[in-house]
């Protein structure tokens, strides 16, 4: 890969999105704000962490590596954590992977969220959110918001506190 200059980056790229929202000076309001407009609500204070990295449980083990890992605790001190991912690869193969990536992503964010022994109310509720210049989907949507919920029962209220944001910047 080549180098470039900064003035070549978008908030596409990896670095310059790690970077900026982690910056102590500026990242934490801007990723406030960044998610704020994304969810439409208001953000409490965030803990930034950024490319935090959680390990394969064995050296054959897959791990992954975050872009930005937030987390903020709300008024009823419930943690929520937001991954953003910047993905640029709109390869045929990793789009129709994207399904089964953000279900590895949920399940090793959610597996290192409770110590030994605490009630499973007490896992964080966890959204990860990928921005891309290609649509994920092919629909021409600028957000798709996937939730887990009851294929029968449609109206059945399934909060698993599990949600995915593909936001496709070119969408309509």
């Amino acid at each position: 890969m080549t180098k470039r200059n900064i003035e070549e980056l978008s908030l596409l790229d990896d670095f310059l999105l790690g970077s900026v929202l982690s910056y102590p000076v500026i990242g934490p309001k801007v990723c406030k704000k960044m998610i704020s407009i994304i969810l439409q609500r208001e953000i409490k204070e965030l803990h930034i962490v950024p490319q935090k990295s959680y390990f394969g449980a064995d050296t054959d083990k897959h791990g992954i590596r975050l872009d930005v890992y937030a987390e903020e605790t709300q008024e009823n001190d419930m943690e929520m954590v937001y991954d953003i991912e910047a993905d640029k690869r709109g390869k045929e193969e990793l789009r129709v992977s994207l399904p089964k990536r953000t279900r590895f992503y949920h399940a090793k964010i959610d597996a290192d969220s409770l110590a030994s022994g605490e009630d499973y109310s007490k896992l964080k509720n966890v959204t990860v959110i990928f921005i891309s210049p290609y649509d994920p989907f092919q629909r021409n949507r600028m957000v798709y918001t996937i939730k887990n919920g009851c294929v029968e029962e449609p109206d059945l209220d399934y909060n698993d506190g599990m949600k995915t944001l593909f936001l496709y910047t070119k969408g309509t």
